[in-house]
């Protein structure tokens, strides 16, 4: 398998955090703990949600009568834009002053506030002014025998006020009226006037969305921890925007009937006048009787006269469409109009308008007025917007040259009729004059009874198919979710912080990271002791046990070589060659010998009261000194040494290129059942492992917060690297134990070892 492969990086980092899990655990506990305290303080929140069904203008017409088409006409142009209005401060306005968002009431439950929304003990109400800089902050109404008193964190207030009076405070000028008695304080947060809690409350909780793509449904959803207030929110939306539609329609509706009792009032005078002018021609001359040709030319001009009429009316719509276009940017509201021109073309730039206009409302809640593609919006709907305003114009051309037309024709009719005799002339003006006023007027009457059932009946575009509604289940905080969260957090921090602990940290703390790091068997465990008092019998029992573990590997007919070395300086390996060799041949007379190869900080001829001679292992490597010159009796039967010697200048050169070495082992062989040979440290000197071949187990000895990672790593790699077989490990690690457990029977007399290493 690959070594950098994922598998083995999540082997590695598992190694390294390991030994930290117990904090790792408790990092995690704590983000929960900390994650649960934070949600205790933070309050439910809810959902109340209701539907509404929009009609929406798909800018097709039935009817050609001019009045009935701009009143029944929708004013949409798409469901988006509908969306767009319930979100509008206008719209919201009108739901805010129904529902009271301004004040808020809290009472303290356990270590927290609570709001309360019903059964109030007092309310605020009638309030003319509101400091701004107590905003959303804490006003605590405290109740006194004679009255009350307010307070908050910036402002200390001993003032007593009484209730159902108007009181000016710092915080506020208004009426607190008492309902119930309280004895503990509530705390009051005034949250501003309508527009400040439309910015701040309602834009943020209150969201509009499309039910399904394919219809004309809307979800309007509002989000607040009082349920009943957040349904109550709603209603009231639902109720302001429904109302909106049959408002705008009648509205619409009361201006087509001014229109129209103001044409009614001119007719009706000009219908006096004709009439009682052909009354008193007709009184005066009463045997007129008109030709055929004439009666013809007659009517004809009668019909170009109302012609004429309803080319006036439009003409004057037309005005007011121009006038409109030019001051107003939502053009919606001409559609109905247009489609009595069947002006298609314009009205499918209208609806192109009006949804580029969504466009650029949503791209300016996001950048800034010089961001391109906003640029380009604004520059194709000035172009459109021209576009319409052209084709309006041209339609008042078009009538205008309709108007010539029939001016044309009425002027031939004319002509013929100023060819009849004088009497009979003036008859058929007085006559024509009476019947087209008549004529208009009639028409008048009935567009106007049509509008008043019209107004009556008037329904709105839009319709609340579920009111408002509100689950018991909140919508947030997610408390499982969130605490879940934590639970991943804490532990990623915790691992995170142990990586870091790991990476950072040199020296070895525990027999585990040992483990983890080098795969070498563990021969023996011995404890160090804080209390300097001596030996133990923990410690010889430790050393005992090494030593049984040394002789299952004993080879039975001839001498063992027991090499010990360490990491690093400090570790304790002389210390471990003495105990080991006392305890072999103390309790079972296994001849043993001492070897010290560390020439280049010598250190076991001290525990035996020894100088350093001037015969040793460096005297002879260098071949001037013979073997029987450099063993040395100690006082303990079965026991002999051989010293360091003279410290070297090359001790690595010696041990390396020495042929004698090798002799030396096997003559110490013959005559010994042990031979533990004492090393420089794999630091001092990395030549160290070449001498592993020559033992039948080497010993490295390793000791919590001396040996270090980077010291045992490299270890590691030239075991690897060399191939090295029958290698062990010893730790030595600190316990803590009473004075009164302390044992001082030495393993080694203290007149015989004055530098006990431990």
């Amino acid at each position: 398998m690959n070594s950098s492969s994922p598998e083995n990086y999540i082997i590695e980092l598992f190694k390294r955090v390991t030994p930290y899990k117990w904090s790792i655990l408790f990092i995690m506990v704590l983000f929960i703990a900390l994650m649960q305290l934070k949600l205790y303080f933070t309050p439910s929140v809810y959902e109340s949600y209701a539907i509404i069904k929009v009609k929406v203008n798909e800018n097709k017409v039935d009817s050609k009568d001019l009045l009935r088409d701009s009143l029944f006409k929708t004013n949409t142009v798409g469901i988006n834009q509908e969306m767009a209005i319930l979100q509008t401060f206008q719209t919201n306005k009108k739901a805010l002053e129904k529902v009271n968002f301004q004040v808020k009431y809290f009472i303290k439950e356990g270590y927290k506030k609570v709001e309360i929304y019903n059964n109030l003990p007092i309310r605020l109400h009638h309030i003319t002014k509101i400091n701004p800089k107590f905003i959303n902050h804490d006003i605590k109404v405290k109740p006194l025998e004679n009255g009350f008193s307010l307070s908050s964190n910036k402002e200390k207030n001993s003032t007593i006020y009484s209730y159902d009076k108007e009181v000016v405070t710092p915080f506020f000028t208004g009426v607190i009226s008492k309902t119930d008695d309280f004895i503990t304080p509530i705390t009051i947060k005034l949250q501003g006037d309508i527009r400040h809690i439309y910015e701040n409350i309602i834009k943020n909780s209150l969201s509009v969305s499309q039910l399904k793509l394919d219809t004309n449904l809307i979800k309007v959803a509002f989000q607040d921890t009082i349920p009943q207030r957040a349904n109550e929110y709603i209603d009231a939306l639902v109720d302001a925007y429904i109302n909106r539609s049959i408002t705008k329609k009648n509205m619409i509706n009361s201006k087509i009937l001014e229109f129209l009792d103001e044409r009614l009032s001119i007719t009706k005078k000009k219908l006096e006048i004709s009439e009682n002018k052909l009354e008193k021609y007709q009184s005066k001359n009463k045997n007129i009787d008109p030709s055929l040709n004439s009666k013809d030319s007659y009517g004809k001009l009668s019909d170009i006269e109302l012609q004429l009429s309803e080319i006036q009316l439009k003409e004057q719509l037309i005005n007011n469409l121009i006038i409109f276009i030019k001051h107003n940017r939502n053009l919606n509201s001409i559609a109905p109009t247009l489609l009595e021109f069947n002006a298609q073309s314009t009205l499918k730039l209208i609806t192109d308008i009006q949804n580029l206009q969504i466009k650029e409302d949503s791209l300016k809640l996001e950048f800034t007025n010089r961001y391109p593609p906003l640029v380009q919006l604004r520059k194709r709907i000035r172009s459109i917007r021209k576009q319409i305003s052209l084709n309006v114009k041209n339609l008042k051309t078009t009538l205008n040259f309709k108007r010539k037309s029939l001016l044309k024709q009425k002027e031939k009719y004319e002509k013929i009729l100023t060819l009849l005799p004088e009497k009979e002339k003036n008859y058929i003006n007085f006559k024509r004059n009476y019947e087209v006023n008549s004529k208009i007027y009639t028409y008048l009457l009935e567009k106007k009874s049509e509008n008043e059932l019209v107004k009556v009946a008037t329904i709105s575009d839009y319709e609340a198919i579920d009111r408002a509604y509100a689950s018991s289940i909140p919508v947030k905080p997610k408390r499982m979710v969130l605490l879940i969260i934590a639970g991943v957090v804490g532990l990623g921090f915790g691992v995170v912080l142990a990586l870091i602990r790991s990476l950072t940290k040199k020296k070895i703390y525990k027999l585990q990271e040992i483990e983890e790091r080098i795969k070498l068997p563990f021969y023996g465990k011995i404890p160090l002791f804080d209390e300097k008092m001596g030996i133990n019998i923990a410690i010889e029992e430790a050393y005992k046990q090494l030593a049984i573990n040394l002789q299952f590997s004993k080879k039975k007919h001839e001498g063992n070589i027991v090499l010990v070395t360490s990491t690093i300086r400090g570790e304790g390996k002389t210390t471990t060659v003495i105990n080991l060799s006392s305890i072999l041949f103390r309790k079972t007379k296994y001849r043993s010998i001492l070897v010290d190869l560390n020439m280049i900080e010598p250190s076991l001829h001290t525990h035996f009261n020894m100088d350093l001679p001037y015969s040793g292992m460096s005297t002879y490597l260098s071949t001037r000194d013979n073997l029987g010159n450099i063993i040395f009796d100690t006082s303990y039967p079965n026991l002999d040494i051989i010293t360091a010697g003279p410290i070297p200048p090359d001790p690595a050169e010696l041990l390396s290129s020495s042929s004698e070495l090798e002799e030396l082992f096997i003559v110490l062989k013959e005559r010994y059942d042990y031979i533990f040979i004492d090393t420089p440290s794999f630091e001092e000197l990395p030549e160290v492992l070449d001498l592993v071949k020559y033992a039948d187990k080497s010993l490295i000895v390793l000791r919590e917060n001396v040996t270090t990672k980077a010291s045992l790593e490299k270890l590691e790699e030239a075991i690897k690297e060399k191939n090295l077989k029958n290698i062990g490990l010893v730790f030595k690690l600190t316990v803590k134990m009473k004075k009164k457990d302390l044992k001082t029977p030495p393993l080694i007399s203290q007149q015989n070892v004055p530098k006990q290493l431990m």
